[in-house]
């Protein structure tokens, strides 16, 4: 046989495939999404602190996590900041430290980013041969039944 064998299947196998491979995209892609949002939330994070590094007299604090209330307040020169190391724990840093912290997390983020849009690409191109393959041999079956009547 050839260094590249092809394995044979029937046209349920490759219909129940086809239906696994898009179940596999779609949790894929909103993994991807739900990635791509923290990221987003991170350089949001990133950017603010910067921001008001210094501090500022004009600033709101968001007091529910959907963004449906703020009140008014003055931030005085940020020196350290509470950070999430994880198991619900928490740590103070240091500005520097816990800038170096958000900008380690979106880059780890961002790895796997790119390790789920690879993924992503190697499933999308297989699934567009399969259901290639799936039509062609549905159309030859049409072809074959139409000849037969």
């Amino acid at each position: 046989m050839s260094e590249r064998q092809q394995r044979v299947m029937s046209l349920d196998e490759a219909l129940a495939q086809l239906s696994l491979l898009e179940d596999q995209i779609n949790r894929l892609q909103a993994a991807l999404a739900d990635v791509e949002r923290r990221m987003a939330v991170l350089s949001t994070v990133e950017e603010a602190l910067e921001r008001l590094r210094e501090g500022s007299e004009d600033a709101y604090v968001q007091l529910d996590d959907s963004g449906q209330v703020f009140i008014p307040a003055s931030v005085k020169r940020i020196e350290t900041v509470l950070v999430h190391a994880g198991l619900d724990v928490y740590v103070m840093l240091p500005l520097e430290r816990a800038l170096e912290h958000v900008r380690a997390l979106r880059a780890d983020l961002s790895k796997v980013v790119d390790a789920y849009r690879r993924d992503l690409a190697t499933l999308t191109q297989y699934y567009n041969a399969l259901r290639a393959a799936v039509e062609q041999a549905l159309q030859r079956q049409q072809a074959r039944a139409a000849q037969q009547r």
